[in-house]
């Protein structure tokens, strides 16, 4: 069986202000997220900050007829956020899905920081590996009204956007592997992207917003920095934009991200675009 390879991808930046006025019952409920935390709640900055959720972001991106249309028929819907949502009681996942006329599964994987879309990629793999899943659709979306201050604003930079990847069998960037890479300082991180790097070609290096900045990338890579507009959908965004030029330039494509909550933790997802033989194996996952 062949992997699944990136067929349509959509990203969307916002810029403007929707604001939100919660109530009472609203600013209790979200009080009481934060309380077993001993982290305050300042109103100030969720009456002043976009006041974009996620479900804003995403039909955003399904107001495009063709990313929408390429959605409407995937068995596979998967949300991926790095932060919480500004009204953490709508799920996303089962509105797109009857929003859509999905019919298959859907969920969302949250908790994980910026890693959990190389999560997200990682799943629909193995769906697809075992015959469950023959189109895969992975949301990433972050918005960046959070009712809290700390040094997590200082590391991160939570914005509000979202990419939306479609994936199946056929023509594009084919998933090969997705790995992950525990442990503080460069030297872990720069022997593992040499490794996934190397290969017959020329290889294109995505480092994301949060990847330490004495990271050295592998000799002879060209190598592609998402700038510092976003926490967890940055190098989707790039590849989302980006996808088309590097597969005709690139024959390798790796992503890299470290999570800026937890800099110990980074992911990585290595794209093919030579054409090769279907395999039995499918991508691996590390």
């Amino acid at each position: 069986m062949a992997a699944l390879s990136l067929r349509a991808a959509a990203a969307v930046t916002a810029t403007d202000r929707k604001g939100w006025d919660p109530g009472p019952l609203e600013l209790m409920y979200v009080e009481d997220l934060h309380r077993p935390f001993g982290v305050p709640v300042d109103e100030e900055l969720l009456r002043t900050g976009p006041g974009l959720s996620h479900l804003d972001l995403a039909e955003r991106l399904l107001a495009d007829a063709e990313i929408a249309g390429a959605t409407r028929d995937a068995d596979l819907l998967v949300v991926a956020s790095g932060l919480p949502d500004l009204h953490p009681y709508t799920p996303l996942a089962p509105h797109l899905h009857d929003r859509l006329g999905m019919t298959g599964r859907r969920f969302t994987i949250t908790e994980q920081g910026s890693t959990a879309p190389f999560t997200a990629i990682r799943v629909a793999s193995a769906g697809h590996r075992c015959g469950r899943t023959r189109r895969a659709a992975v949301l990433v979306v972050e918005q960046s009204t959070h009712p809290a201050r700390g040094p997590f604003r200082e590391r991160a930079t939570p914005s509000d956007s979202a990419a939306l990847l479609v994936l199946e069998e056929g023509p594009g960037p084919r998933i090969e592997e997705v790995a992950q890479v525990h442990g503080t300082g460069p030297a872990a991180l720069e022997d593992r992207l040499a490794t996934l790097a190397d290969g017959p070609g020329r290889a294109l290096v995505v480092l994301g917003p949060h990847t330490d900045p004495a990271l050295r990338p592998p000799a002879g890579a060209q190598v592609h920095r998402a700038g510092r507009t976003a926490y967890a959908t940055g190098v989707w965004l790039e590849l989302a934009r980006h996808h088309a030029a590097w597969t005709a330039a690139y024959d390798r494509i790796v992503l890299c991200e470290t999570d800026a909550r937890a800099p110990g933790r980074s992911a990585l997802l290595v794209l093919t675009t030579a054409p090769c033989a279907p395999t039995t194996g499918g991508p691996r996952a590390v």
